[in-house]
């Protein structure tokens, strides 16, 4: 049977087109390939940046030769092959016979390797299916490969003699690091018919005899200028060419370049679309059956028919469409009505299904759309019979088992017989227990009639993913072209794609999805925006109002919600989660406990004295913060359930500290909980005493599932033991997490559950955003609301404790921007700042504009903070990390972090890691390869997985958790030793290298720089964050988290001239958490994915057209200036006649030219808000302001009431002016 071809390929940017990259050191996303990173030379490729490939002198050619670089090449080039053994020596080893072999690689070709069929462990499996393939020798060296000629070159010949010209097709894809989409595990490039397939090729050799490469020449058929190409390319390029301030637009659609960058992707990974196909696009080259290029096709058909439409680049589209077309009509030939005959027969218990089926193919004339069910019933009848096989008297057992099952269990293994499923797949479905133990509580009857109840169900494990839509779809739409006269019977049988219970099991698809993303609902116009972009074999395209006509259907597997607004779809699941804690949380919040008899000021002062903080009563600040939480203390400890937040720097830690010092709490015994490995340590050192992951506790009450890696609902005994709850860094809870706590835990013997967290930080990677919500929903009260009573569980510190020489912190008042609060009164003087390095205490700021100033930027900056003697100085980089003669103090690991939005661009943490390695591992002779990485002795490293690992010396068992950062100390044969952070000193762990790159699943990486997400839960004395000019990864939430890592200095490197632009940052429309759409408490719904929703609290929406403010009294402000018809700019920079900046709220022209501001002040009842003003006002005045002249302001009340009227009557004044 012919095969399709997958090609591995590195990312290029400038179209695989033969020749090196436009900007070679700024393609980093290639090194994420191991040959290249090991042999990438970025100097010399930046002096050839350009070159084709046949112009280039002498033997240099990039490393992407050995990985598609130029599969696009136009001309052809000559590449030179020399074999890895070649240079080993000794009697034993023939290698060294092999010359070095010059290949001419014409144009449009490139190389195949199928690296998986020549590892050694895969030999046994394939000689099973494959029994003429030889046994190999052993190598007289280590080595994971074949090693003989004549194994090699039978595995080879297997693997590629299906590839068939002009009929097979190749699949050219870029594994994990693009630019597209750093997210993407696989992006499909082109799609070309084979034109030519080379024979296997051999070295030159001085003896007789040779050994095959493995790299086998394919040339294809693409050639997008030309009319008739016999394949497609997709133009990533010229969409990520785009300006990033693009907008497309046809008509009311606007669209930015990311949006249509999304919509031109072909991944492996859509929605709906059956996950399973990734296995055949790995390991260099792999067999695509012809099911899998169904689906590509059809995924490539419908990106093509978005680039045609968008008409952003010309193209022979049209012409593409005809000859996709074409290559489904051909790929279904070979296809047929049950590709899963076997593996139901294997779940039905004959476990001769795969060579039962072979023979009926091969030997009894079944063909390709005939029904192997009648020949099976045949055999188990014996009206046909089979000799000299060894299931040939199987059938005689089978005939009374047949017969025993009912027709509805018969047509239901019939039935699964048409998805391509495996066989514990088809075993969960056809098995009653086993079904209900997937929790999917459904009937033989209900299936048959809608066997799309498969895939709105089926949870998937660790060896399978979830059974997709499209998988369902395959099976039951009618297709003679792949079916013949087996079409499906009715009420199986799909004959529309508006089937409603195709629709519904798409809509649960997306529903499932969008959780990944955090919402735990999506309006319905956005369900439909999101069905008519799916890439499917079918179409998905609906009408506006299909959803809501076929309600009812719906609703019998999803809550409705209608709003004013809008009206919304979520997953049963989540209505139920959300209705939950929304009761409990508030019910808890309200319920009033008697209060603690405890010397609460006491316990803060032990606990700031033990911090080497003195406290002094003369101290406004000492003084103020004390009251704020020794307030917040009485308010934790009063309610069956309290909330405790407040921005970085304003003392929560003191609050626990106290807490944690608690007599009454100790006697009633206190639970610790987070939600993350790395903040369940930091919780630990806190509060000297046991905590959990909530994921480890879950699991000591068996309320873990491991093989999906997520949270059961349900379980056995509900837990007893602590009186008092505390979870730390709970805006790292998802729904889900906080829901299977409650559900474990004996809520009647609870007596406290106090959260705490900073809401303003990253919201949680999984549905909702519950800590938020909460916080923001509490603020939002009024006494006079139904949960008004509510208020008093929430204690937020407002008073910033941290200062720097008596001063406030500049990082942190830079990091209030992008708290989601109004900052304080002069927090604008930061913006001043910015530019003037001596004039900051603890923030310095950098610009770069490329990679070469990035690299030097943060050399210099590791210098001057680190006190290094220079960039290469790495004794003195040693210590900072705890090296030196006398061993490794772990407590400094953590003394300086580099931090970065993401992974993959040269800016990413990939790359940087690899710069900094080896600008300062001069000797990696000796290093391990694990994972990704060269790791050598005294790198900095991060623990990736949390895990249970034998520790040494002692070989216990120690609690490893994700974002651990370690050091290695010392690497041997493979092996990479580390001791970690938080850790025994004397304590190390044992890692190597698991096996290839594409399994290897190694628990470390270094760690010189780390993402702002990873960073979460941690802090360090000095921080090196890095933000670059991209719009599409940043977010509010990740600056203000990076900006709070920080103890002692941060350091900016900003792309740009000017570090300013990053204002911008910190506006609403740039909150990841905003964006979010939940039901816990209000309804945040948004109409469309690039929609801000509104909910009161998290998004400040005005009626002038799009602009959101900072403040509910704002809101105020700017609706009664609109509803007047009053101009105004909202966040105006204006510079003082001192030069300095300032950003005041409300800035209006009168007709002379001259500027008014007026100043919204919030909390004058905090003295240091109130110090803040004095000095900006201060500031207005010296720059020629007047009070109620051209300067005015707005108050509130201690309690946050604001004046109506008396913002009429200063309007008023304003007016007058103007």
């Amino acid at each position: 049977m012919n095969k399709h071809l997958s090609i591995r390929i590195a990312w290029h940017d400038n179209k695989w087109n033969g020749s090196i990259c436009k900007h070679p050191a700024q393609n980093t996303y290639c090194k994420h390939l191991p040959r290249i990173l090991a042999e990438k030379n970025d100097v010399l490729e930046e002096q050839n940046a350009g070159k084709a490939w046949n112009e280039i002198q002498g033997t240099f050619l990039p490393p992407c030769k050995a990985e598609g670089g130029a599969f696009m090449n136009t001309s052809g080039y000559k590449r030179l092959f020399i074999h890895p053994y070649s240079h080993n020596s000794g009697k034993d080893i023939p290698h060294a016979a092999l010359k070095p072999t010059t290949i001419d690689v014409p144009p449009f070709s490139s190389f195949a390797v199928p690296f998986k069929w020549m590892l050694k462990n895969n030999q046994k499996e394939l000689r099973n299916l494959y029994p003429d393939i030889p046994f190999d020798e052993n190598s007289p060296f280590p080595s994971s490969w074949l090693y003989t000629s004549k194994a090699q070159n039978a595995v080879l010949h297997t693997f590629f003699d299906p590839i068939k010209e002009n009929q097979s097709l190749a699949v050219y894809y870029v594994k994990g690091a693009n630019p597209v989409d750093e997210d993407l595990r696989r992006l499909i490039a082109g799609i070309g018919i084979i034109k030519k397939k080379s024979p296997v090729i051999e070295y030159d050799s001085k003896e007789n005899y040779t050994y095959p490469l493995w790299d086998r020449l394919i040339t294809h058929g693409i050639n997008p200028s030309e009319p008739h190409s016999e394949g497609v390319l997709i133009p990533y390029q010229e969409y990520l060419d785009l300006p990033d301030d693009y907008v497309y637009r046809n008509g009311d659609i606007h669209k930015t370049k990311y949006e249509l960058l999304d919509e031109i992707k072909l991944t492996l990974q859509d929605t709906g679309s059956r996950q399973e196909i990734i296995e055949e696009f790995a390991y260099g080259s792999a067999w695509v059956n012809d099911s899998t290029m169904l689906i590509v096709l059809a995924k490539l058909k419908a990106v093509v028919e978005r680039i045609r439409e968008h008409g952003i680049v010309r193209g022979h589209w049209t012409e593409n469409l005809i000859w996709i077309d074409r290559q489904i009509g051909k790929v279904k030939e070979s296809m047929g009505p049950f590709p899963s005959f076997a593996n139901a027969l294997l779940a039905f218990g004959f476990q001769y299904g795969n060579l039962l089926e072979q023979d009926l193919r091969r030997e009894h004339n079944l063909g390709s759309k005939d029904n192997p069910w009648e020949m099976w019933e045949d055999l188990v009848y014996g009206t046909t019979t089979i000799y000299g096989k060894p299931y040939s008297k199987e059938f005689a057992h089978f005939k009374d088992i047949w017969l025993n099952e009912t027709q509805d269990r018969l047509n239901l293994l019939q039935l699964l017989s048409r998805f391509e499923l495996s066989s514990d797949q088809i075993k969960n479905w056809f098995d009653s227990n086993l079904r209900n133990k997937l929790d999917a509580k459904v009937s033989d009857k209900e299936l048959l009639e809608n066997p799309y109840l498969i895939a709105e169900l089926d949870p998937g494990d660790q060896e399978h993913y979830p059974i997709a839509v499209e998988t369902i779809d395959n099976g039951l739409f009618e297709d003679a072209a792949i079916q013949g006269d087996n079409i499906p019977e009715k009420p199986q049988l799909v004959e529309s794609p508006l089937d409603k219970r195709r629709i519904r099991a798409l809509i649960i698809s997306i529903l499932k999805a969008a959780t990944l993303d955090g919402d735990t609902l999506l309006s319905v116009s956005e369900i439909t925006e999101s069905l008519n972009l799916l890439n499917l074999q079918r179409s998905t395209v609906v009408p506006t109002n299909y959803i809501t006509s076929n309600l009812n259907f719906m609703k019998s597997r999803l809550a409705y919600f209608n709003t004013s607004d809008s009206d919304a779809l979520q997953l049963l699941v989540y209505e139920q989660i959300e209705t939950y804690l929304r009761k409990v949380l508030i019910a808890r919040g309200t319920k009033q406990l008697e209060t603690e008899n405890e010397e609460w000021n006491e316990l803060v002062k032990k606990v700031i004295e033990k911090n080497g903080i003195i406290f002094n009563p003369d101290n406004n600040k000492h003084v103020a913060a004390l009251e704020d939480q020794v307030t917040a203390l009485q308010q934790l400890t009063s309610r069956k359930l309290s909330v405790l937040h407040g921005p970085a720097g304003t003392g929560k830690t003191t609050v626990l500290g106290a807490l944690f010092g608690s007599k009454e709490l100790k006697k009633e015994g206190i639970l610790l909980l987070a939600p993350t490995g790395k903040a369940r340590v930091k919780l630990e050192k806190m509060a000297n005493a046991s905590a959990f992951t909530i994921a480890q506790f879950l699991a000591k009450q068996k309320r873990f599932d491991f093989d999906r890696m997520k949270p059961k609902f349900n379980g056995p005994e509900k837990y007893k033991g602590e009186q008092n709850l505390i979870i730390d860094e709970c805006s790292m809870l998802t729904e889900d997490d906080l829901y299977a706590l409650f559900q474990a835990l004996d809520m009647s013997h609870i007596k406290r559950i106090i959260l705490v967290g900073d809401p303003y930080q990253l919201p949680p990677i999984g549905a909702g955003r519950p800590f938020a919500d909460l916080c923001n929903y509490i603020e939002s009260l009024t006494p006079e609301d139904e949960d008004g009573a509510v208020i008093h569980a929430l204690a937020r510190l407002k008073e910033v404790v941290r200062t720097v020489e008596g001063e406030n912190s500049d990082c942190l008042t830079l990091a209030s921007w992008y708290s989601g609060l109004k900052p304080g009164k002069n927090a604008d003087l930061i913006f001043s700042k910015l530019g003037d390095n001596k004039s900051m205490n603890d923030l310095m700021v950098e610009n770069w504009q490329d990679e070469k100033e990035l690299y030097q930027k943060i050399n210099q900056t590791l210098v001057k903070v680190l006190n290094l003697d220079d960039e290469y100085d790495e004794i003195n980089l040693n210590k900072s990390i705890g090296v030196s003669d006398k061993g490794i103090d772990t407590s400094k690991i953590e003394l300086f972090q580099i931090l970065t939005p993401v992974k993959a661009p040269f800016w990413g943490t990939f790359n940087l890691n690899q710069i900094i390695q080896n600008q300062f591992r001069k000797d990696l002779n000796g290093a391990a390869k694990i994972g990704d990485y060269k790791i050598g002795q005294f790198d900095k490293v991060i623990q990736t997985k949390n895990e249970w690992k034998e520790g040494y010396p002692g070989n216990q068992q120690h609690q490893l958790s994700n974002g651990l950062l370690g050091v290695v100390t010392n690497t041997y044969k493979g092996h990479a030793n580390v001791a970690f952070a938080g850790m025994e000193e004397n304590v190390t762990f044992g890692y190597k290298s698991q096996g290839q790159t594409e399994t290897d699943e190694a628990n470390i990486e270094l760690a010189y720089t780390i993402t702002v997400h990873k960073s979460q839960g941690s802090d360090f004395e000095y921080v090196f964050l890095i933000i670059p000019k991209t719009g599409r990864v940043i977010s509010r939430e990740l600056i203000y988290t990076a900006l709070t890592r920080a103890k002692r200095k941060l350091v900016l490197l900003v792309e740009g001239d000017n570090p300013h632009w990053i204002i911008n940052l910190s506006k609403p429309q740039h909150s990841e958490t905003s964006k979010r759409n939940t039901h816990l408490f209000k309804p945040s719904i948004r109409e469309a994915k690039s929609h801000i929703p509104f909910v009161e609290g998290l998004i400040h929406k005005t009626k002038k057209e799009g602009l959101l403010v900072r403040s509910k009294s704002e809101v105020i402000i700017s609706n009664e200036l609109e509803y007047r018809e009053v101009p105004f700019e909202y966040e105006k920079e204006f510079i003082g006649k001192n030069g300095q900046k300032r950003i005041p709220d409300f800035t209006f022209v009168d007709p002379a030219g001259d500027i008014i501001i007026l100043e919204h002040l919030g909390m004058l009842s905090v003295p240091s808000y109130k110090a803040d003003w004095e000095k900006k006002k201060q500031f207005y005045l010296d720059s020629g302001f007047k009070m109620n002249e051209n300067l005015f302001i707005t108050t509130e009340s201690e309690k946050g009431g604001i004046d109506s009227k008396e913002i009429e009557r200063v309007i008023d004044e304003i007016q007058k002016l103007l």
